[in-house]
């Protein structure tokens, strides 16, 4: 066994450098929901490491292949006021000073020179003249010393500014330790970062023609420690990260007591081990191109994208996944709510997606923006694209009666009825869904009686009907749809 020694101090500096970041080797990524964990490679060989960010020390964790052994960690705070960065402004606040103080001197030898009086012995055309062509000469040349020193000192001061943010905006901590690894044995430690931020989204193009649909997982991310992340891994999880790994406690209900309250729940860790190691397991080689891959845990599904560079400051663009699967095209009317024509596509994931916002798109035209639901991995999703402009529905109600009872009848009957008149107006045939209404009976003395001459094709137990219609180009179809609702009668 190879033993390696060093102290474990974990300081926290308010600065930033490239000297400073020196030592630092970012193995991977691990991003949930709500939060984000920098996965480091630790080089045994020396004596401490750089982390980015303010990190406390209950934080850390140590992620390894069982072959390395940590001790004797300790946390120390020391102060880096002389620090390089700190020296960087310094300087920039003496050229501001001596940059402001050379412009106050020229302003003041210009103004001098616009003064300038003659004795009454000394007045004559030949010295006006000269005076006046040696002022104007360098009042100009000094005005355009100044033009020139106002940017030097406009340059100095944006350079001071950056310098400035990158000092207040960027901490990072300092962390020694005493550690025995066997030979080869790799040794990461992971810890929360809130330097990095993202904008995740899925882009869905579905293809008429192809019938098909493609769905790529993609986010913006942005992270702002001020070192370039080069050649990582990012692990995408969507889900948040969550300590909740039980179920609630078990209560008894009693009837005379209020229910308690249902929390909602949360989803539970994935499986530890494999999120660990996932990260430290690829060793950087040989430069490889971006790639993405679908990874399932024991309880759990997320996404990699390997071998990516992150610039600091740079909003980065990363795809997770990018995938196709055929699709069923077709349209569907909402007769129960708007009376619109939908376009529809139903298709099967081998993939699970979370809830997400989604950019929607046909043919690859823009269709609009959505937040949608969870895609489950073999279960049919459905997805609206639109309203299809080319299917004209008009739906007109022609009966809407009460008929209350009379001597000895006791039940009240009502009757609605509606004319839809449905015109395929594009150029070819389509087949086209109507998604109606009826009305549920919970009791049994409450009947419900369809009014259709046309046959339904499929109807639900929640009283969803749906027609199927097969329309050829321009053409027109009209049928009456309807119910009747009898019910006892209360005076």
């Amino acid at each position: 066994m190879k033993k390696i020694n060093s102290l474990f101090v974990i300081s926290l500096l308010s600065s930033l450098s490239v000297s400073v970041y020196a030592n630092i080797d970012i193995k991977s990524l691990d991003i949930y929901k709500n939060r984000t964990f920098i996965n480091q490679q630790l080089n045994t060989e020396q004596n401490s490491v750089d982390l980015i960010g303010k990190v406390r020390f209950e934080d850390i964790r140590f992620l390894n292949n069982g072959q390395c052994k940590v001790d004797n960690i300790s946390v120390i705070s020391n102060n880096y006021s002389s620090d390089t960065l700190s020296s960087q402004i310094q300087d920039y606040k003496q050229k501001i000073a001596f940059k402001t103080n050379e412009i106050t001197s020229v302003k003041n030898i210009i103004q001098n020179l616009s003064t300038i009086k003659f004795e009454k012995d000394a007045v004559n055309l030949k010295n006006i003249k000269e005076v006046s062509t040696y002022t104007q000469k360098e009042i100009e040349t000094n005005s355009n010393l100044i033009y020139k020193l106002q940017l030097e000192l406009t340059k100095y001061n944006q350079e001071l500014k950056e310098l400035t943010n990158k000092k207040n905006s960027n901490i990072y901590s300092k962390l020694n330790y005493n550690a025995t690894c066997l030979n080869g044995s790799n040794l990461v430690v992971s810890y929360p970062t809130y330097n990095i931020s993202k904008n995740s989204f899925y882009e869905i193009n579905t293809s008429s023609k192809d019938k098909n649909v493609e769905i790529k997982n993609k986010s913006f991310i942005t992270q702002s420690s001020g070192y370039d992340f080069k050649d990582i891994d990012i692990n995408m999880y969507t889900y948040n990260y969550s300590n909740a790994v039980n179920p609630q406690r078990f209560r008894a209900q009693y009837l005379d007591i209020a229910k308690p309250k249902v929390i909602k729940k949360s989803y539970a860790q994935a499986d530890a081990m494999v999120m660990e190691m996932s990260a430290p397991s690829m060793m950087k080689s040989l430069r490889k191109a971006p790639s993405f891959s679908y990874n399932e845990t024991t309880t759990k599904a997320f996404f990699k994208a390997s071998h990516i560079d992150l610039k600091s400051g740079v909003k980065n663009a990363v795809t997770f996944s990018n995938d196709k699967y055929k699709a069923n095209n077709q349209i569907e009317i909402d007769g129960y709510s708007s009376s619109n024509a939908f376009y529809k596509v139903n298709f099967k994931s081998d993939k699970l997606y979370s809830t997400q916002n989604t950019k929607l798109y046909l043919d690859g035209i823009f269709i609009g923006q959505s937040y949608i639901g969870e895609i489950k991995n073999d279960k049919e999703t459905s997805l609206y694209l639109g309203i299809n402009s080319f299917i004209d529905v008009k739906k007109d109600l022609i009966k809407d009666m009460k008929e209350k009872p009379f001597f000895s009848i006791s039940k009240l009957k009502t009757e609605k009825s509606w004319k839809y008149t449905i015109t395929n107006n594009s150029n070819e045939e389509k087949i086209i869904t109507l998604v109606e209404r009826l009305p549920i009976s919970k009791h049994e003395d409450i009947k419900v009686e369809l009014i259709s001459k046309t046959k339904y094709t499929k109807k639900e137990d929640n009283g969803k009907i749906s027609y199927d219609i097969k329309l050829k180009s321009n053409e027109k179809f009209t049928f009456d749809f309807g119910y009747t609702i009898e019910k006892p009668y209360k005076k």
